[in-house]
């Protein structure tokens, strides 16, 4: 029996990278739980402090919630595709941004990934199963394989067997 080495690739997928409801609901919940802490602050344990600062306090909450929200709102959108070799943001009406692409958080149903396309500044995408059920398998295959050479199996060099002494 011959050891020809076996190469398995993932096959290549297109999926569609869209906003989060559900990323949009926990920086909601965040948010709304940030207020409710200030408030409580506010009323039961700042009667010692200036108002100027009880103020400040809540413009800062005003400044991080509306960045989150700005954040989340700018999310890239579009059609995430991977061939073998490199993954591409095919975003609507816009040419594609081709690069490497790195896990960040893996929820089982949910990936943040970024984006490095060659020459542009990184881009956070946040995929989730329910956008296509049926290509989650071939999306977490390819997220997770290594980029194809380009070279077939047949093309690389069966091993000569040991030869007997």
């Amino acid at each position: 029996m011959s050891a020809v080495p076996s190469r398995y690739h993932s096959p290549a997928v297109q999926y569609p990278a869209v906003r989060s409801a559900w990323l949009a609901a926990i920086l909601g919940a965040l948010s709304l739980a940030g207020l409710l802490t200030l408030g409580a602050w506010a009323v039961l344990g700042a009667s010692a402090h200036p108002w100027p600062l009880i103020g400040g306090c809540f413009l800062l909450w005003l400044l991080v919630t509306l960045v989150t929200w700005r954040c989340w709102a700018r999310l890239p959108t579009g059609l995430l595709a991977w061939d073998g070799l490199a993954w591409e943001l095919l975003p609507a009406g816009a040419s594609g941004l081709r690069g490497a692409l790195t896990v960040h958080l893996d929820l089982q149903y949910r990936l943040a990934v970024c984006l490095h396309p060659v020459g542009a500044r990184p881009l956070w995408i946040w995929l989730e199963r329910r956008s296509a059920p049926h290509r989650w398998g071939d999306l977490r295959r390819a997220v997770y394989s290594r980029r194809g050479t380009g070279a077939t199996d047949a093309a690389l060099p069966a091993q000569q067997p040991a030869g007997t002494l």
